[in-house]
């Protein structure tokens, strides 16, 4: 049987509010999502590779990079190492309840800008917050210049998920 890759990028948000005006109850409810499924492949709205680590901890002021053509996994008792070419998703929840802020970004070689847009900016995902970016149609590229994805703990440790989706690159 040959291999088969499918992958569903989804986002929900949904909500009910409800207040007394005037002596009348006022409700708003509402929902809202944004789905799409990506097919095995290396053209626009197509993936073919995931990579995965959780509970992965960083103490206070400590940081990691992790090189986007060049990912660590163990599987079956062995190492093996997923590359990748583009992006389609990223998922990266940080478990710290208080004080842990994860940085995303800033790497100072060969930086992958991915969503930040510069190598420079940083995105910072609060304690117990969830940072999910999608752009599953070209993808944020990775190359040889463009790859080291930086996390950092900023002000307590932080243990966090991190998840990758897209085009599988050639090994380094």
């Amino acid at each position: 049987m040959a291999p088969v890759f499918k992958s569903t990028l989804l986002a929900q948000l949904g909500w009910t509010w409800r207040d007394e005006q005037d002596r009348a109850a006022v409700t708003d409810t509402n929902q809202w999502s944004w789905r799409t499924a990506l097919n095995e492949g290396t053209q626009p709205g197509e993936a073919n590779a995931i990579w995965y680590a959780m509970g992965k901890t960083l103490a206070s002021g400590a940081s990691t990079e992790w090189l986007l053509d060049a990912l660590p996994r163990p599987l079956f008792g062995k190492t093996i190492v997923q590359t990748f070419s583009s992006i389609k998703a990223l998922w990266l929840a940080n478990h710290s309840e208080s004080g842990g802020t994860l940085a995303m970004g800033g790497a100072p070689s060969n930086p992958w800008s991915g969503p930040m847009g510069s190598a420079t900016n940083l995105l910072r995902i609060a304690p117990g917050g969830v940072l999910f970016v999608a752009h599953p149609g070209m993808g944020w590229s990775v190359s040889s210049s463009a790859k080291a994805l930086k996390l950092a703990a900023e002000s307590a440790s932080v243990t966090y998920d991190i998840i990758v989706l897209g085009i599988a690159g050639t090994s380094p």
